[in-house]
């Protein structure tokens, strides 16, 4: 285990020990080259910033924010406001400027990072009216006309030569920091309601790091790809973990180019949402069907010996046969070495993965085929991690287990709510005394929300969200995130909203795998069908047909009242653009519902 040392001296310490040492790479999205910056480079840049912030007039517990894609200059933003003690609020990239504002106000913001032209337009107005002082990050941002105050990163970082006494100005700055002074507020996502700030100490952000640090594989000089944005307690604590351990962060400013960046960057760490791997899995399958006869009949006794390995044997703590071995070993240097490489993660030693369910049969499938997922379960109130699995410890099924200084309770009177206390639960939301006092335990145990069982190995099994359960008008309990994570795993369908609270039966809104579904399709011998058409696809009874299939053998072992009776097929895809994703990739549930009112109301034939 790593020996971590406080926040504010991560840069220094690297820069006199590792100067010449990798501590970023940075991607050119003009010529597509990779660029090693290192520690001593970085630390300039920090204490810089730093200086610049103080000389701008950021004081102790000023709120500062950073509104921006993934960037170099983000993790440098970060780690500068640590140095002085000022508390960063970091914004999700595609936030409305309705949700700025509100920001804003909220958490009484003076200086706000500007990422991209997006940012910097959705930013200015919001700037202009409350007097926020605006940073940009991207050399290429067109300035409003009447904009005279907005200043470049570079700016920033040139105040520094300006007057020399900044430095012993952070310096002290840098020695008064306190356990528990506020080091960051994070806005939740808002599935539903306004978003509230959760107030993050640097204790809480030390003991998480502590516990993260148990992971086993961790090394320095390995490379981890940083893909969820920064603004994600998920991949903020994780960078920051990887630099303290002196682990190489690529920076990927772009999410939509991941497959591009992977097979160049072949990182050994990156963690990530289920939906990231849902779409792996998805891929992989259509890679397995699109070969030769002869090579898909070995690519199909590949993933029959690697699942029999990891779901009868490894996942059930049992010794391998050795003929079974043999045999997996020899297609995890063959075929599976290659399908690895080809997507570029065939240097993979440890993926971190939390935000949602994954199902045990996607999770058992990635890891059948050599992709070392370890599952876990946190929130942005707990600073992130609350519980992970060891990579040699899996238990499929369950999202791992409860870490270190950390204690849970299960309130059964609350239908099996997780209760967590420790070190690294919040403060407290941010000017939200109320929602403290209904969130807290009277012995100050924070309320999750999260039904969970525990097992007598201190593992979490994660059943649903309490305010997700849905009632149906029979009076029946519906869990539908274990509905709809059987239906993915079918593969036929690539995303899926169950219905069923006050109604009489379970329906859904799916979005279909189309590329896999035609296929199939075709195989079935339907070749007359409109293939280029989706939309025509859509309103087939053919299609439908096939489609209800999947679904009721996917849900075959379920209650009769848990089972799907009827679906509407979504003539688009969930997501962040048409405002049914949150920036951390979660369904909003009652924005969905409201979008398709009409035709859920078609589907039982009366509104509620």
């Amino acid at each position: 285990m790593f020996k971590i040392y406080p926040l504010q001296y991560l840069t220094q310490k690297h820069a006199r020990l590792h100067e010449r040492d990798t501590c970023l790479m940075v991607r050119n999205e003009i010529s597509g080259e990779w660029r090693n910056v290192p520690w001593i480079e970085a630390n300039g840049k920090v204490q810089s910033l730093a200086e610049g912030l103080v000389r701008l007039g950021v004081e102790v517990g000023d709120r500062v924010g950073t509104f921006s894609e993934n960037f170099a200059e983000f993790i440098y933003s970060d780690l500068a406001l640590l140095s002085i003690r000022a508390v960063g609020i970091p914004l999700y990239s595609s936030l409305s400027p309705e949700q700025v504002r509100f920001i804003a106000v909220d958490s009484g913001l003076k200086v706000l990072f500007v990422g991209e032209q997006y940012q910097y337009d959705t930013a200015y107005p919001v700037a202009e009216e409350l007097g926020l002082r605006l940073v940009t990050y991207s050399k290429l941002i067109r300035l409003h006309p009447d904009d005279h105050s907005t200043l470049t990163f570079e700016e920033v970082l040139q105040f520094s030569a300006a007057d020399p006494s900044l430095a012993e100005k952070v310096a002290l700055r840098r020695s008064e920091v306190r356990d528990e002074d506020t080091a960051l507020i994070l806005y939740t996502s808002g599935t539903s309601g306004d978003s509230k700030g959760v107030m993050l100490s640097y204790e809480n952000i030390m003991t998480q790091m502590h516990h993260q640090s148990r992971m086993p594989g961790l090394k320095a000089h390995h490379v981890s790809f940083n893909f969820l944005p920064l603004t994600h307690i998920f991949e903020k604590m994780w960078t920051l973990l990887c630099l303290e351990c002196n682990i190489t962060v690529a920076v990927n400013t772009d999410p939509h180019r991941v497959t591009e960046t992977l097979p160049e960057v072949r990182p050994h760490y990156m963690c990530n949402v289920p939906r990231f791997w849902e779409k792996v899995y998805f891929g992989v399958l259509d890679k397995i069907e699109n070969v030769t006869p002869t090579l898909s009949l070995m690519m199909q006794d590949c993933i029959k010996v690697s699942k029999k390995v990891w779901l009868e044997y490894k996942a059930n703590s049992k010794p391998v046969p050795v003929g079974l071995a043999l045999k997996y070993k020899f297609y995890d240097l063959t075929l599976l070495s290659i399908l690895r490489k080809k997507v570029g993660l065939d240097r993979g030693v440890l993926f971190p993965a939390s935000g949602a369910a994954l199902s045990r049969e996607i999770h058992g499938f990635l890891l059948s085929i050599g992709i070392p997922i370890v599952y876990g379960y946190g929130m942005t109130e707990t600073t992130a991690t609350v519980a992970f699995e060891m990579p040699d410890e899996t238990k499929l099924g369950s999202v791992g287990r409860v870490v270190e200084q950390i204690e849970v309770r299960i309130d059964e009177e609350a239908g099996g709510e997780l209760l967590v206390k420790g070190p690294s639960v919040m403060k407290g939301y941010f000017n939200r005394p109320e929602d403290n006092a209904k969130s807290f335990t009277p012995d100050g145990f924070f309320r999750t929300g999260d039904l969970m069982r525990l097992d007598g190995d201190n593992y979490l099994y994660f059943k649903e969200r309490s305010k997700d359960l849905y009632k149906t008008a029979n009076g029946k309990y519906i869990a539908p995130q274990m509905i709809e994570n059987l239906i993915l795993s079918e593969g036929v369908v690539e995303q899926v909203l169950v219905v069923a609270d006050r109604r009489n039966f379970v329906s859904a809104l799916i979005y279909p795998n189309w590329p896999k579904v035609t296929e199939m399709l075709k195989k079935e011998g339907l070749k007359e069908l409109p293939y280029g058409d989706t939309e025509d696809l859509r309103a087939r009874p053919e299609v439908y047909s096939f489609l209800e299939t999947h679904i009721d053998g996917a849900l075959s072992e379920l209650a009769r009242h848990e089972q799907v009776k009827k679906f509407y097929i979504l003539p688009e895809p969930f997501s962040i653009e048409n405002g049914q994703l949150t920036p951390s990739m979660k369904k909003k549930r009652s924005v969905i519902l409201e979008a398709y009112k009409k035709e859920i109301d078609d589907i039982y034939g009366y509104s509620l």
